[in-house]
């Protein structure tokens, strides 16, 4: 469980290390792929927090254990001394009713000699080692007293431990309540990035529609102005064979009137003269308004021509606006391209979060099912324990009625005894008088037979039994001082555990509040950078929608003056048409190869 355990942790840890390195190269990303980061930070971080408060617990669950076991093992020695202190307490209550039996049967046989002064003396000292025994059942009794007041110290400790356990499995359950809720936001954010993927795709339709309608547009615009350029030419092969013409009428008109001034020089008829002069008079007129006509007809190609001119760069003009406004939506284009690319990266990765938090969700979620099946079971072993605590108390309880019974007749057994013993004396006394008495007649005392047998074996009995009795004794010492060291370990054991615990609780808390100040200073930043990328891109949007505000007007009062006929005419000589008629093929030839590109 403890391998399990430091693996998920580890699992948390580099999976937070992971978050923590995404974050930091998101810098340099665009701002639709640097919106995410920041929740799946928080997700992982609170998952590390949430697992890490799972292996506390379970730290402190399996302590609980070790420290019940520990209770069972000291309540099952209490039991097993409490039968042993029984059992010599009804082995000393035999043994006294035995004495009593002795003394009752020397009462009644009146077998009184010096020897029972040896078997009062056994007797005596059996009474002392009782008393003794007795003064040490007491203390042993005092320390299993002392011993159940630690286990129900221990076990106060062990059900506090168990209800923070439980504490902080309901903040857990809470932790993963809003894991849950932040996984729906997750979606939510997932459709909002389908939403917006599905919108840039068809932005990006829209853009590439509209550039095919403003190539279609720009092209028929451009077959328009060949053929007006086209007409333009052929007039102006036209005002060029008129020019011809015009200098013939001009040379035959100075022709007429060097003749005009050869005819007033001589002396003609003045009828001939007359008729010559009439005629001269008329083709001249008429002449004059060719010419007129002509120069009115120059005039208004002129006119035509600087107009043509004038559509030319106007073309030209728009032609490169159309350019530029290609180039930005190309570049809009591949922002929207890029910004796609970004979403679906986005997406991807909060596709691959949503799993992992899912699958930490699930584990989660199972890991608090063994949690409460665990404090259920600890919650049933409490009550047996509580309830052979009670059991023992209650054992201990009729065992002191018992040795308070037993010692009542113990000092009853001794008063009798002292009684008995007084007789004794008093009798042994009158035997020895008798005795010397007789000692004065006799020099030996003869006794019976079953005198001496009973008191000899006595005596041996009586030494081997207490030979026994202080082996007994010295090895019940040894073992009370192997049990008084043995809790006497225990309890430092315990008590370092428990320092150790406290300084491990000191350390979580101090980690926790560093990874949360740490987790709202990342949180503060990167709701700072939010807060920059969004006015960056609030300014760049109105910069946009300025610029296409602005550009549509100049399209449109372009295209009125490009409607509206040209008001000033410049004087052009022969010479400058004739340039512009040799330039107006190498235009052509231009915008030609501007559309054959623009359709490569």
């Amino acid at each position: 469980m403890e391998k399990r355990r430091i693996g998920s942790s580890k699992v948390a840890v580099n999976m937070y290390e992971e978050m923590i390195l995404d974050g930091n190269s998101s810098v340099k990303k665009p701002q639709s792929q640097q919106a995410f980061p920041e929740k799946p930070l928080s997700k992982a971080r609170e998952l590390h927090i949430a697992r890490r408060d799972m292996s506390r617990y379970k730290e402190s669950r399996r302590i609980a254990e070790s420290e019940t076991f520990k209770a069972e093992s000291e309540l099952s020695s209490a039991k097993k001394t409490v039968k042993d202190l029984a059992s010599m307490i009804e082995e000393s209550n035999f043994k006294a009713k035995e004495r009593i039996k002795d003394v009752e049967s020397l009462k009644k046989k009146g077998k009184l000699d010096v020897e029972a002064s040896v078997f009062r003396c056994v007797e005596s000292y059996q009474c002392v080692e009782v008393m003794e025994e007795l003064e040490m059942v007491k203390h042993e009794l005092s320390e299993l007293k002392l011993a159940m007041a630690s286990v129900m110290a221990d076990k106060e400790r062990a059900v506090k431990e168990f209800e923070d356990s439980s504490k902080k499995l309901l903040s857990n359950g809470k932790h993963i309540e809003e894991l849950r809720k932040e996984i729906e936001v997750a979606n939510e954010e997932h459709v909002l990035v389908e939403l917006a993927k599905m919108e840039a795709s068809k932005e990006a339709a829209d853009i590439e529609a509209q550039k095919e309608k403003e190539v279609g547009e720009l092209s028929c615009r451009m077959a328009g102005t060949k053929k007006k350029m086209e007409d333009m030419i052929n007039e102006i092969d036209q005002t060029g064979e008129l020019e011809q013409r015009l200098t013939v009428t001009l040379s035959d008109i100075n022709v007429l009137q060097d003749e005009l001034k050869q005819v007033k020089d001589q002396p003609p008829s003045l009828e001939s003269t007359n008729k010559v002069l009439q005629a001269a008079k008329n083709e001249l007129a008429s002449i004059r308004e060719e010419g007129f006509r002509y120069m009115s007809s120059m005039d208004v190609i002129r006119n035509e021509l600087k107009h043509v001119i004038e559509e030319t760069k106007k073309l030209k003009k728009t032609e490169e606006k159309t350019d530029l406004r290609v180039k930005s939506l190309n570049s809009k284009l591949l922002r929207a391209k890029s910004k796609l690319e970004a979403a679906t990266a986005a997406e991807e990765k909060a596709n691959s979060i949503v799993a992992n938090l899912s699958l930490s969700l699930e584990q989660l979620r199972l890991e608090a099912e063994a949690s409460t099946k665990e404090k259920a079971l600890i919650a049933e072993e409490a009550a047996a324990i509580a309830e052979e605590i009670r059991k023992t108390e209650s054992k201990i309880d009729s065992t002191e009625e018992k040795l308070q019974a037993a010692v009542g007749e113990l000092e009853a057994v001794k008063s009798a005894e002292t009684s008995a013993l007084e007789k004794l004396r008093s009798l042994i006394e009158t035997t020895m008088q008798s005795r010397a008495s007789a000692s004065d007649r006799n020099s030996t005392i003869t006794i019976s037979k079953f005198e001496y047998e009973y008191l000899t074996g006595r005596a041996v009995g009586a030494e081997e039994i207490a030979d026994k009795k202080v082996a007994a004794a010295q090895a019940w010492i040894e073992a009370l001082k192997a049990s008084e060291r043995e809790i006497l370990i225990k309890t430092k054991m315990a008590q370092s555990d428990l320092k150790e615990m406290r300084v491990e609780e000191e350390e979580e808390e101090y980690r926790t509040q560093r990874s949360l100040s740490a987790k709202k200073m990342i949180e503060k930043e990167l709701r700072n950078w939010q807060l920059v990328e969004q006015n960056k891109q609030s300014s760049f949007n109105r910069r946009s929608m300025k610029s296409n505000g602005n550009s549509t007007p100049l399209g449109k009062s372009k295209f009125r003056r490009s409607l509206s006929p040209a008001i000033r005419v410049s004087g052009l000589t022969p010479f400058s048409i004739k340039k512009k008629k040799k330039g107006m093929p190498n235009l052509a030839k231009l915008f030609t190869g501007k559309k054959v590109d623009k359709d490569a």
